[in-house]
């Protein structure tokens, strides 16, 4: 135990972390592991309690030398959620074996998921069961790779500017690349491919090429066609990339073979897409593909055609050439670029991003701050993540890019406590960005200071509101402050703080490589750009896709979704998760703009189909906010259980339960002081208007 607690610092701040260690190394917090962080780090023991009571992820108690959890979250419920976890309560007879129910694991396009130790496993039939179950300790997982061995490191003299600095390193990538093997094939191994099998691919592909040294296999990352994985990206010198669709194990000696043999793909029984615009026996152009012709991929340019783990890779393909003209230039020439541009934050808040940084750099106090919101903890919301494991650098890039823009000389990467792959690729981005020269006591060789470092959430809802972020990385509960002051004034231990979502920084690099008006002129007068949603539910399709703002819900769920399975039809689509609302086929061609009759929210789309119960994925939503009610304010922590516990004496969606209802609502968006309790009735007022009949079969009160 003290060895564990020895590596941390004795400061409150690295509470969480200690906790999480602890756990991490016993499986959970006993009495006296509290005793012995308080002892440590100085904190009193009820305050340790107190914290360690406050996240969802920590464990006050022992469980089972198996853990099986099963998704129960909209996507996964629509999908057979609850029968899996009904059969998996049957089949488990043993004590050494925990079964639990789970909000979500935010691999929502994998729907329905059961996680074993830890692996998620997707696409789970009931007949899958017995498999999971007999054998939990089943590889689901891929190796990692040691963080901080890239060979992209500085050396000699210091260029006399940041692009000069950059060209060394785009120099030694290109001398590097140019004796890699002439065939890659990278195995898409995103969260969603890794819980169907992707990392079985790519040991069988490896077991192929043994003897090959033609021949390279990669782990990869997803490009956002999750419903296709596992994939395989066949990278050939000059030759168009391809993506190979539902590879199994046992193909891989097939693939290879009609590699080698210069053979047909298709005629060989490989499905997939040609990225490129000549056709290709029996593949799909990408322009002409029903998943991306739809798209405009900015954010997601690269994802899925490199690997995440390789700067080098990254830096060939134009990563940190918009870090280093800024640094060439003054921090204020980003902020009016981004400003012109009309980037919103990609949080659902749709706050002007560079209005933040220009009051956290004319704030006064030092050190200045920017943390990375990478919490992303909305059940049906998984873009976020996405991001981070397909292109950490595109990332890392965006937050150094806004932390020089507001003066900030210190980041922080705070991602979800149960986004280990997320997390670990950063961490490697980070390590091989601190090895080049790119980030740490000098930027590419200019005087800006800043360094990163990773933290992880604990669970939690609640933080991604950016006070309760702050909290928790000061090592205090995951509650909200009061506003005023807010974080550009006094944030991180009360000096300037400048806090933005995933999906928002990793906007900049392509606003600061094309222009503002570029970027602008890919969304609307009142949205901006692009925009990611993450699609799931019963529809053929499922992924992560990248649109011009301001696309309709039928192009989303329809075109590039590919429609509801079956022969069912759309009654709605939950859209922004237990902060959003169903919203009715009725307005599937309303564009979807902030603050408007459809709004994208945070970027979660749920299909529901025709037959399904609105009130079900009502009480779903709600119930999920009354658990993650920090309990810091009476309206939340009272009126979403009571609001929940209304829905069953409403009786209808008029009359007095109703209007009691109604009035609780009004109360709690009026004076919950965060945007959890202010959203938690949104699902439910929304669908009382909408879907009225929904509730006039509910048993009406006596």
């Amino acid at each position: 135990m003290r060895e564990a607690l020895a590596v941390f610092p004795r400061e409150r701040q690295w509470l969480l972390p200690a906790l999480q260690a602890i756990q991490h190394a016993h499986g959970w917090l006993s009495r006296e592991a509290l005793l012995d962080v308080s002892a440590h780090l100085r904190v009193p023991a009820s305050e340790v309690f107190g914290v360690a009571s406050d996240y969802p992820e920590l464990r006050l108690a022992p469980v089972g030398a198996h853990l099986v959890r099963v998704c129960t979250g909209v996507s996964c419920r629509l999908l057979g959620g609850d029968a899996l976890l009904e059969r998996v309560r049957e089949r488990v007879r043993s004590g050494d074996v925990t079964v639990e129910a789970a909000d979500c694991f935010f691999a929502c396009s994998m729907a329905p998921l059961v996680e074993v130790d830890g692996a998620y496993r997707g696409r789970v039939a009931l007949s899958d069961v017995d498999g999971l179950v007999d054998r939990p300790d089943v590889r689901l997982r891929p190796t990692a790779r040691p963080a901080g061995t890239s060979d992209a490191v500085t050396s000699g003299a210091t260029p006399a500017t940041a692009a000069a600095a950059l060209d060394v390193l785009l120099a030694a990538a290109r001398s590097r690349a140019s004796r890699k093997p002439a065939v890659r094939l990278l195995v898409g191994a995103g969260s969603c491919g890794l819980s169907v099998g992707a990392a079985d691919v790519a040991s069988a592909l490896r077991d192929a090429v043994a003897r090959d040294r033609d021949v390279e296999v990669v782990l990869g990352a997803c490009h956002g066609m999750c419903y296709a994985a596992p994939t395989i990206e066949v990278l050939r010198r000059d030759a168009p990339r391809i993506t190979l669709e539902r590879v199994e194990p046992r193909r891989a000696a097939d693939l290879v073979r009609a590699l080698h043999d210069g053979r047909d793909l298709a005629a060989a029984g490989f499905s997939g897409v040609v990225w490129s615009d000549r056709p290709a026996p029996g593949l799909t152009p990408v322009g002409s593909h029903p998943f991306f012709a739809g798209q405009e991929r900015v954010l997601l340019r690269r994802a899925g055609a490199l690997d995440p783990e390789s700067l080098d890779e990254a830096l060939l393909d134009g990563a940190y050439r918009a870090l280093a003209a800024a640094l060439d230039g003054p921090p204020e020439r980003v902020i009016d670029e981004v400003k012109a541009s009309g980037l919103q934050g990609r949080g659902g808040a749709f706050f002007p991003a560079a209005m933040k940084w220009e009051a956290c750099r004319k704030a006064s106090g030092a050190p200045k701050y920017l943390v990375m919101n990478g919490e992303e903890g909305e059940p049906g919301i998984f873009k976020d993540r996405h991001l981070m494991e397909a292109d950490p650098h595109q990332v890392l890039e965006g937050a150094l890019l806004a932390a020089y823009a507001a003066g900030a000389t210190h980041v922080v990467l705070y991602v979800h406590g149960e986004a280990n792959l997320s997390a670990s690729r950063l961490a490697r981005a980070v390590a091989d960005a601190e090895a080049a020269g790119i980030v740490g006591e000098r930027m590419l060789g200019r005087e800006p200071r800043c360094t990163v470092e990773i933290r992880r959430g604990g669970g939690g809802f609640v933080l991604g509101e950016e006070t309760v972020l702050l909290e928790s990385l000061e090592g205090r509960r995951a509650q909200p402050r009061t506003r005023p002051p807010f974080p550009v004034e006094s944030g991180l231990w009360g000096r300037p703080t400048v806090i933005n979502n995933v999906e928002t920084l990793a906007a900049i690099p392509a606003i600061m490589a094309r222009g503002a008006a570029a970027f602008a002129s890919l969304g609307t007068p009142k949205a901006a750009g692009t925009k990611l949603f993450g699609l799931s539910g019963p529809i053929a399709r499922p992924g992560v896709v990248e649109t011009r703002n301001g696309v309709t819900l039928r192009r989303l769920l329809e075109d590039i979704g590919g429609g509801l399975t079956g022969a069912a039809k759309f009654l709605g689509a939950v859209v922004g998760g237990p902060s959003g609302s169903i919203v009715p086929a009725a307005l599937f061609d309303q564009p979807m703009e902030p603050r408007e009759r459809v709004s994208p929210g945070t970027g979660g789309i749920v299909a529901v189909p025709d037959g399904a119960s609105v009130v079900d994925v009502v009480t779903t939503l709600l119930a999920f906010n009354a658990r993650e009610s920090c309990g810091k304010c009476t309206p939340c922590r009272e009126g979403a259980p009571r609001l929940l516990a209304m829905i069953d004496e409403l009786g209808g969606a008029s009359g007095p339960a109703a209007a009691n209802a109604r009035a609780l609502a009004e109360t709690m968006q009026l004076a919950s002081l965060c945007g959890l309790g202010q959203a938690a009735p949104l699902a439910l007022l929304r669908a009382l208007e909408e879907f009225p009949a929904a509730f006039e079969s509910r048993t009406k009160p006596e």
